[in-house]
């Protein structure tokens, strides 16, 4: 896990979606032709400026990652000058971008392909045409069903879906049919998130680590942990399966705490001993990134107190889990004997258990992430 440890990734968000879904808590506006043209000689300018503050360059990244909002949204001429910005930032192992059923035009997807993603992940949400209106996506199951195959015809090396369960009125065997429909396209990963936090970083679960599961947000969650595993997608975090070797390796680093440079509206950093997110403004983005003085927000310096405890409650949400004496030994300030009263309570709570060196949660304790994490902080 060292290397994982050392990556450096880029995130860039695309702030442009077609609408406002409900449940969506990410920043976005709806596009013209005028502010893409804006966004695209921003982000080459935050580019430069990253840069700059970092002695004149940035070091390659292992992943690079375009979510938003919709990337896929981007006119082609659009996605090419901006990949062209990044220049010899082209990631060394995997590139990711986040489309939507209704613009993965195969134009659009030939312009990623050529500009070196290597991945997709395709918004879905369901196979369901009424959980899709319950949930008030624009795309129809038309549209779902040849964007998938767009996809699979352009050939990028890993293909993901979205789905998203607990909709209003969303049965568990509509829940059940949408995975095996999930599972049966040509894709090797499938995220799984649950409604209400689907924008967070958390899976479904009660307020109290108590064992108490609310009984809908748990079965469906139940659902995928066992149907998903038997068609070939292993859970390796709370709300990602994955076939072999089709793991995100971006989000992977994520959870390790890694280093990542974030770009455009509202995108976080962790990165030069900062946690710090930008402006989540598309105005006051541009403003100061053409004055030279990014807006940031959130800001928040990285001690090894800190570390520690982003590293444990993160990498608590891998079915792996952590090593404590492995975080102590790459965070050797932080005080980790602080943390052992809440992990004896949460044993106690069959909700983590030992894994040979790690800590992990137990089948249970996934069900409460939430009120794991809120434990230990």
């Amino acid at each position: 896990m060292q290397d994982i440890f050392e990556n450096f990734g880029i995130y860039l968000h695309v702030p442009f979606c077609a609408g406002s879904c409900g449940y969506c808590r990410f920043y976005k506006r709806i596009p013209t032709p005028e502010l893409f043209d804006r966004y695209a000689d921003a982000v080459a300018l935050e580019i430069n400026l990253r840069k700059n503050e970092n002695g004149g360059f940035l070091p390659r990244p292992q992943t690079m990652f375009w979510g938003g909002g919709s990337p896929s949204m981007l006119p082609e001429r659009h996605i090419e000058r901006i990949a062209a910005a990044f220049g010899e930032l082209t990631p060394s192992l995997e590139w990711s971008v986040e489309v939507a059923p209704t613009n993965a035009t195969r134009q659009k997807l030939a312009a990623l392909k050529s500009a070196g993603a290597t991945r997709i992940s395709m918004g879905v949400q369901s196979f369901n045409e009424k959980t899709l209106a319950s949930l008030g996506r624009k795309h129809s199951l038309k549209a779902t069903v040849e964007a998938v195959g767009r996809v699979a015809e352009a050939g990028f090396k890993h293909f993901s879906i979205d789905l998203i369960f607990g909709a209003k009125g969303q049965t568990p065997d509509e829940w059940l049919a949408d995975i095996e429909t999930a599972a049966a396209c040509p894709v090797d990963h499938i995220s799984a998130y649950c409604l209400e936090f689907e924008s967070a970083t958390s899976a479904c679960g009660g307020n109290s680590p108590d064992g108490e599961i609310p009984d809908a947000d748990g079965l469906f969650l139940e659902i995928a942990q066992s149907r998903l595993p038997e068609l070939g997608f292993h859970q390796y975090e709370i709300s990602n399966y994955a076939k072999p070797g089709a793991q995100c390796l971006h989000n992977l680093s994520t959870w390790h705490m890694a280093q990542w440079l974030g770009l455009g509206p509202s995108a976080a950093s962790q990165w030069r001993g900062r946690r710090a997110r930008n402006a989540p403004d598309f105005e006051k983005w541009e403003t100061g990134i053409k004055s030279g003085m990014p807006s940031e927000c959130d800001i928040v310096a990285l001690d090894d107190a800190e570390m520690f405890s982003s590293a444990l409650i993160f990498g608590l949400r891998m079915n792996e889990g952590v090593s404590l004496s492995l975080l102590s030994k790459r965070f050797p300030k932080a005080d980790a004997q602080k943390y052992a009263p809440a992990i004896d309570f949460l044993k106690s709570q069959r909700l983590i258990e030992e894994s040979g060196e790690n800590i992990r949660l137990t089948p249970k304790g996934r069900l409460v992430a939430d009120a794991v994490a809120v434990e230990l902080l």
